[in-house]
């Protein structure tokens, strides 16, 4: 067998930017981690007769696609499911709550097209073709009248694509237009509920993919909790701890955590130790045996004990990153022309990857504080780019810090782990050691 032939199909059971989507994907490489929100979401639908709001924050790359993704099959002999993925179906760049309520209207209205959720849906759909035509087509060169609903639904989407923002808010009052876009969407939610007998659940993922500021113009927006349905909306994770969303929070019926797999323990006061964190570490382990175990006899050890310890220490529990330093581990024994992953291999892995990490000179002092409190500080930095800021939803966003909970679900914080260097070099720069 040849270098390449032998590292390709390990190479390729590690892809950082997949979430596990399929079944199949489930059932052969999911590994369940303490406490998961799927499990708690599930049993909180049981309990609830009216249309509950709720949100999904975690870090980036930590598995909240797959979670909900999980969430989506548990849900599928019990709840009408609809998936709306507004990272492709939206422009990252122009986005706001109008071209979210904008796509789930159109989601639901191609929902009720293609399926037989409804057995009288003309009527429905016709309002609310009328209602999304006044939002979606503001240019006049825009040819609108006699488009069935489908060819609205694709023409519209590639509007919303676009974006909305830049064309509507300067020649139409949005707001009241967006209402009515709500109130015919909940006019064919509970038509369709009551025909059906049968809830529906809407997932929304990507919205966590965007800035803070974007993130909390989007959902201080009351527009977003209007729907008559179950919906779950994912968001970044500087926005649940940040201050500025706790009275916006107040409008879901819950914020649940996805908690990283902690590498290290805290103490009783819920500072960061030095120990490591076996139950944490060993979940993590279990991702990548788990992939290669399904490649068969040649590739079970293929990461020696303590480049596997490496790994996922670096990883700081982060699914994506962990996938992400065992892929590059990968790609270098192939370099290297080697057989397995030794420790000298993963240092390598850590190398290559901490370079996409970037810490500013203003950084370090906070970067320090969460290392030896464990507790987010409230402490603002002004950019010109950017304006005033709280330098933790910045360090939250960007990974260079991470949120844990302890045994007790109590929060705490921590540096990444790929950073413990360059802080220790900060530290003793500055007389800190």
């Amino acid at each position: 067998m040849s270098n390449t032939n032998f590292w390709k199909p390990a190479y390729q059971r590690f892809k950082p930017e997949e979430p596990l989507a399929t079944s199949e994907e489930l059932q052969n490489f999911y590994v369940p981690r303490d406490n998961s929100p799927v499990d708690q979401l599930v049993s909180l639908l049981e309990m609830e007769d009216d249309p509950a709001k709720f949100l999904l924050a975690g870090h980036r790359g930590g598995g909240k696609t797959t979670e909900l993704r999980r969430l989506e099959q548990k849900l599928a002999n019990t709840h009408t499911v609809i998936w709306i993925d507004t990272q492709t179906a939206l422009d990252r760049y122009n986005i706001g709550y109008a071209e979210v309520v904008v796509l789930i209207g159109l989601q639901i209205a191609q929902q009720a097209i293609k399926s037989n959720w409804l057995f009288k849906k003309d009527k429905l759909l016709t309002r609310l073709q009328d209602a999304l035509k006044t939002v979606v087509y503001q240019d006049k060169g825009t040819q609108t009248e006699g488009l069935g609903m489908p060819e609205f639904i694709e023409k519209a989407g590639l509007i919303l694509k676009r974006g909305l923002t830049r064309e509507i808010t300067k020649t139409v009052n949005v707001r009241p237009k967006l209402t009515e876009i709500i109130d015919s969407v909940n006019e064919i939610i509970l038509t369709a509920e009551k025909e059906n007998q049968q809830k529906l659940f809407i997932i929304v993922d990507g919205l966590d993919r965007h800035d803070l500021v974007t993130a909390l113009d989007m959902f201080s927006s009351s527009l977003l909790t209007e729907l008559s349905c179950h919906i779950i909306y994912a968001i970044p994770i500087a926005l649940r701890y940040s201050p500025n969303f706790r009275q916006p929070m107040e409008s879901f019926q819950k914020c649940l955590d996805l908690n990283n797999p902690p590498v290290f323990e805290c103490d009783q006061n819920l500072c960061p130790t030095n120990n490591p964190d076996h139950i944490g570490r060993q979940t993590l382990v279990n991702i990548i045996n788990k992939r290669l175990d399904s490649l068969g006899y040649d590739y079970q050890g293929l990461f020696t004990p303590d480049a596997l310890e490496l790994i996922c220490e670096k990883s700081g529990g982060v699914i994506r990153d962990l996938v992400r330093l065992a892929r590059t581990a990968c790609e270098i024994g192939l370099r290297k022309r080697l057989k397995l992953v030794d420790l000298d291999t993963a240092k390598s892995a850590v190398q290559e990857v901490r370079r996409e990490y970037n810490l500013d000179d203003y950084q370090y002092p906070e970067i320090h504080s969460v290392h030896i409190t464990g507790k987010l500080t409230s402490k603002t930095h002004s950019l010109p780019q950017k304006g005033e800021f709280i330098i933790c939803d910045e360090l939250l966003q960007n990974k260079l810090v991470l949120g844990y909970y302890n045994s007790r679900q109590k929060s705490w914080f921590d540096i990444n782990p790929i950073l413990i260097e360059d802080l220790q070099r900060w530290q003793e720069a500055n007389n800190f050691l």
